[in-house]
């Protein structure tokens, strides 16, 4: 509305006083105290937060209340706390909780989650072909000298285990450098969005369509272990086909025309 701390703005309620020439509404005029944010869209577009005795008054209630809202310690356990209130309540009220009032939104990241799942498993697998891409050529580079290693006394499982541990090794680095990334870009998300923004003249994160102001973030450590542990799982199942390439390399064939 473009209302300032200090200004004044005039709520209209259409349910007004019934008169002999009809209904007249009921205009009040308040004095902006504050402006809040709470980041949802929904609320900071349309809720005004007023003395319960004044909204009474707009609202033409009396000494009644249309809403009781109640807050929880612990959101995830509210069906829990709200079971004893439902048989108390029943024909007379009707309980609603947030997750309920939100459904569409966690509709919409659900299906987004399992979208960007799916997007990045297909990342993770570009990067272990590239892992086993890279250890096939170094094992055709190195074959000269593998052959050498196994005329000196070089056992098949040692040659397993060198190249074994250059898969996991280039992996493991990889999951490190990814997360020290994926920390930073977490942590500046909202600046990358503008950035970006400001380079496409596009808005990417409008909040009518995105239900929230700002790009959410919260890390699951639990996720993160299981993502970094598939990571590495693939790294090494990457690793397996050169090892043994390199360790059944016959050293006569190999070096007969040296």
């Amino acid at each position: 509305l473009g209302v300032q701390v200090g200004q004044s703005i005039t709520i209209i309620n259409p349910a007004g006083r019934t008169t002999p020439f009809g209904t007249v509404p009921r205009e009040i005029s308040y004095e902006v105290a504050a402006i809040f944010e709470v980041g949802v869209y929904d609320y900071d577009k349309a809720f005004v937060i007023m003395p319960i005795e004044r909204a009474q008054v707009l609202m033409l209630l009396g000494d009644e209340v249309g809403i009781i809202e109640i807050k929880t310690e612990n959101p995830d356990k509210v069906n829990e706390i709200l079971a004893p209130l439902l048989p108390k309540l029943e024909n007379k009220g009707l309980i609603v909780d947030w997750k309920s009032m939100n459904a569409s939104l966690f509709e919409a990241l659900a299906v987004e989650r399992v979208a960007m799942f799916v997007v990045l498993s297909i990342i993770v697998l570009v990067a272990v072909f590239n892992i086993l891409s890279s250890l096939i050529m170094l094992v055709r580079a190195k074959t000269r000298d593998i052959a050498i290693l196994r005329t000196m006394g070089a056992s098949r499982k040692s040659l397993l285990r060198i190249f074994m541990t250059v898969g996991l090794l280039i992996g493991s680095s990889g999951i490190v450098l990814g997360l020290i990334l994926g920390a930073i870009f977490l942590y500046f998300r909202q600046s990358v969005v503008n950035f970006i923004q400001l380079l496409t003249g596009q808005n990417l994160w409008d909040p009518s369509i995105r239900f929230l102001t700002e790009l959410p973030s919260r890390t699951d450590p639990v996720e993160v272990l299981a993502i970094c542990g598939l990571a590495l799982l693939f790294s090494f199942l990457a690793t397996l086909y050169p090892a043994l390439k390199a360790a059944s390399t016959d050293p006569v064939q190999v070096l007969r025309y040296e």
